[in-house]
């Protein structure tokens, strides 16, 4: 039995192929999305992750299984469902930087399952002054996730 361990191990090494996509992230709240890729949202607007579908795979079947979001390391929700979307209070958190990432399982045809990573760096901003209108920015953003077998 020992001597057919190495050869069942050596016979899943074509489980490291994966799929490769881009992901196309339709947001909004924001400000602005920086040349570096950063997200700027002003303390207390909303900020919405609307959509997210994989594009330009090297696959034709590919899909996403859900979407789970951290920010800052802590969990926040996840959805299984398509458009996958979230929506984020931003009234309490403090200014600087934050990371927000999404995690998405990957399922492709002949392909092994998969995670895809998606990370953003968020810099929360002063506050609107009063009365002004609550930005109207909707942006699609195209990544490339980091991706890893399961």
């Amino acid at each position: 039995m020992l001597f057919a361990l190495p050869l069942f191990l050596a016979s899943c090494s074509d489980d490291d192929d994966l799929p490769s996509f881009q992901l196309q992230v339709d947001m909004k709240g924001q400000t602005e999305i920086t040349d570096k890729g950063v997200i700027v949202v002003p303390q207390g607007t909303p900020f919405t992750i609307e959509s997210i579908q994989a594009v330009n795979p090297s696959v034709k079947d590919l899909t996403i299984g859900g979407a789970t979001y951290y920010w800052d390391y802590v969990f926040q929700g996840s959805t299984l469902v398509a458009p996958f979307g979230m929506k984020f209070n931003t009234e309490n958190l403090p200014l600087g930087s934050h990371l927000l990432q999404i995690y998405m399982p990957i399922f492709a045809v002949n392909y092994s399952p998969a995670e895809a990573v998606a990370s953003y760096t968020i810099r929360i901003v002063e506050p609107l002054e009063e009365g002004a209108p609550e930005p109207d920015t909707p942006a699609s953003q195209t990544v490339t996730p980091s991706i890893g077998s399961k």
